[in-house]
């Protein structure tokens, strides 16, 4: 503190100045403080900050020392015999320095006092937005004219440096993106190091390589003041830089000084100490959230379920929880839900899309207009059995994340609930139709036949189409149903039961007309087509005749138990009918080794001569096709005619038989015909 006994004796004595004011200035109020008067009539001087008040001597002199941080001391005094000496000056000097002393530390307590408020008032703010204003609001506080500064952080998703808030700035501000190491606040952000400009040419030269768009951005929102230094400090928490903090001063203040850049240093640590605070709280506060609406999709989406109200409810209630356009797919049975919303793939397209994949794509379509999707396929087991389509042109939230996870679940569900019915009709439909095979109780038989839309005493005929060579049983599963749903679907409008059980699907067919059958069959076989090129399987499928009345199921199933087996001996996928089969009926049930032994005991003599090259067999397998045609046979062969009876007769010598026999030409015959058949 100032002795003023020991100043007014040493102005007395020493500089014979009896009558004077003393003046401190503070360079941060900007203000003129009377602390001493001597000699004249005390009366109340008001402080000022645009000078030193007039005060009450006339024809005051005026001495002035400067202190350290633009602080002064103005003596007003009357004139005085004795000269002012340089040393008394010096002694003076001295002899006020304590004032000075504790003034500056008086400012320096109240910015201590400042900064540790501020850093209070942030550190107990935990949500972001209102954290970066008190930041901006705490730094204009502690730093004297810095009125316009501007917080940036990083934004990954845009790989750009934007402003989160901002003071004494325009609006425009807010347009501005950094790449990293554009200008100084790039810089910063990217090496870490604080700088600091002590005036706008030198700042406004070292944002040279900022873009045209955001130099143009930032002259629209500059704030106009003149600029007397420039600081940016970068704010890092644990070795990270988490964003920046740009700083201009007013020129009217004064200099900003170490001292300053110091208290700027510890409140930008304060500042990344509370924004992960913030962050924390706030990632907190999100899953809190994300957790409790967890919840509440879980126990809607349940409650739908348990109280059986169907996939559109479900569907309809997932629109709402998620805003968006979404639209589910049952891919068994080809429906989607809303069925007032356009369905903007085909069957065909999901198929492919989705046959072998596991997890959700996006698909873009470029038709008239651009549009992104978000597919989610919906797994029963392991098989894709339907999906969520859902119209969005940018990622979706976590939330929105967790609404479809939990409604897939729910609509697995609903989806295995429907697979599951279909067995136990499959299951029904199959004892009935074993029932029909029997015939025991006819008239039992015909009103169950009745109430499952099939008239017993028509026309009816059966068909039976194997799936063979599937290992996943699951999916073998899924493609019955889907096939089994088609067929509903194509052939609605013919009387029918029709059931899967393992890798074949049953079908009765119940005519008022036998000709219809050939309208039934042509559209069985698109329906064939359509499941072999979008499922990528082989199909045998046997046709049975039509027969009349309900002891004819028997006879019509057992034609196309064989029609199958005759394709899948043969290992020709396709449909056939019994009635096509011909002679080939009567081998059905021989076992393949027993055809080719048959088959060796007449090729394999052929094939015995050395140098033959198959001449013979391929001439025997000629001449029974041309009908013993000698001059076509040898027609086709090119060769002369007498050379094709040289062969016939080694052939049979060879076979040991006279082809002129009509029981050893029918077994050449036949041997020839088994031959093109079953191998």
């Amino acid at each position: 503190m100032l002795n003023l006994a020991q100043l007014r004796s040493f102005l007395i004595q020493n500089l014979g100045i009896s009558c004077y004011e003393i003046w401190f200035y503070t360079p941060v109020e900007h203000r003129w403080i009377l602390t001493d008067r001597q000699g004249i009539r005390a009366f109340p001087s008001p402080t000022t900050k645009m000078g030193i008040q007039p005060s009450s001597l006339d024809n005051p002199q005026l001495l002035t020392l400067d202190y350290p941080q633009d602080y002064k001391v103005t003596i007003l005094y009357t004139e005085t015999t004795t000269p002012l000496e340089k040393d008394n000056i010096n002694l003076l000097y001295h002899l006020m320095y304590p004032f000075y002393t504790d003034l500056l530390m008086k400012r320096k307590g109240i910015e201590l006092e400042k900064l540790i408020e501020g850093v209070q008032n942030i550190t107990v703010s935990l949500d972001l937005d209102e954290l970066l204003a008190k930041i901006l609001d705490n730094v204009a506080a502690v730093i004297p004219g810095s009125e316009a500064c501007v917080f940036w952080m990083y934004s990954p998703a845009l790989d750009r440096l934007v402003c989160k808030a901002y003071r004494g700035w325009k609006k425009e501000i807010e347009k501005v993106r950094y790449k990293i190491g554009e200008s100084v606040t790039g810089k910063t952000f990217l090496d870490g190091q604080p700088r600091i400009y002590y005036s706008f040419r030198e700042a406004n030269e070292a944002m040279e390589g900022t873009s045209d768009e955001n130099y143009k951005y930032l002259m629209h929102a500059f704030h106009n003041h003149r600029v007397k230094v420039s600081v940016t400090i970068p704010i890092k928490f644990r070795d990270e830089i988490i964003g920046v903090l740009s700083i201009h001063q007013d020129d009217r203040e004064r200099n900003l000084t170490d001292w300053d850049f110091q208290l700027l240093q510890g409140l930008a640590a304060q500042i990344a100490i509370a924004m992960e605070n913030a962050r924390l709280f706030t990632e907190i506060k999100r899953k809190n959230q994300v957790l409790v609406k967890r919840n509440e999709v879980d126990s809607t989406l349940s409650q739908l379920s348990v109280q059986n109200r169907g996939v559109e409810t479900i569907t309809q209630e997932l629109n709402r929880m998620l805003g968006l356009s979404l639209i589910f797919v049952d891919m068994i049975e080809s429906e989607h839900f809303p069925k007032q919303k356009e369905h903007p793939f085909s069957m065909d397209e999901l198929t492919k899309l989705l046959s072998n994949r596991k997890v959700p794509i996006y698909v873009e379509l470029f038709d008239q207009d651009e549009k992104a999707f978000y597919i989610y396929p919906i797994l029963v087991g392991s098989v894709c059995n339907g999906c969520m389509i859902i119209v969005v042109n940018r990622p979706l939230t976590q939330l929105e994340h967790i609404i479809l996870d939990r409604g897939g679940s729910v609509l697995a569900m609903e989806l295995a609930k429907k697979k599951s019915l279909a067995d136990i009709y499959y299951k029904k439909t199959h004892e009935f139709y074993n029932d029909l095979l029997l015939n025991d109780n006819p008239d039992l038989l015909t009103k169950k036949a009745m109430n499952l839309g099939l008239d017993l005493k028509s026309n009816l005929f059966s068909v039976i189409i194997t799936i063979t060579h599937f290992k996943d049983l699951q999916i073998l599963d899924s493609i019955v149903h889907r096939f089994i749903s088609r067929i509903k679907q194509v052939l609605l409008d013919h009387n029918k039961i029709v059931f899967g059980n393992h890798n074949k699907v049953t079908i009765l067919f119940s005519l008022t007309n036998p000709a219809n059958k050939r309208a039934v069959m042509k559209k069985l076989d698109t329906i064939l087509k359509e499941s072999e090129l979008n499922d990528h399987i082989h199909l045998f499928v046997g046709v049975g005749s039509v027969y009349q009345g309900i002891e004819s199921v028997a006879k019509s199933h057992n034609e196309a138990n064989k029609a199958v087996s005759y394709l899948i001996s043969r290992q020709k996928s396709g449909m056939i009918h019994f009635s096509d089969i011909g002679i080939n009926r009567l081998f059905i049930n021989q076992s393949s080794e027993e055809i080719e032994r048959f088959l060796e005991e007449i090729f394999t003599p052929l094939n015995s001569i050395k140098g033959n090259n198959n001449d013979l067999e391929k001439t025997l397998i000629t001449y029974i096709q041309t009908n013993r045609s000698s001059a076509r046979t040898a027609q086709k062969l090119h060769i002369h005619v007498n050379t094709l009876y040289l062969r016939l007769k080694k052939i049979e010598e060879q076979l040991g038989m006279s082809l002129e026999q009509p029981e050893n030409f029918l077994k050449v015959q036949l041997a020839c015909h088994l031959r093109e058949s079953f191998l």
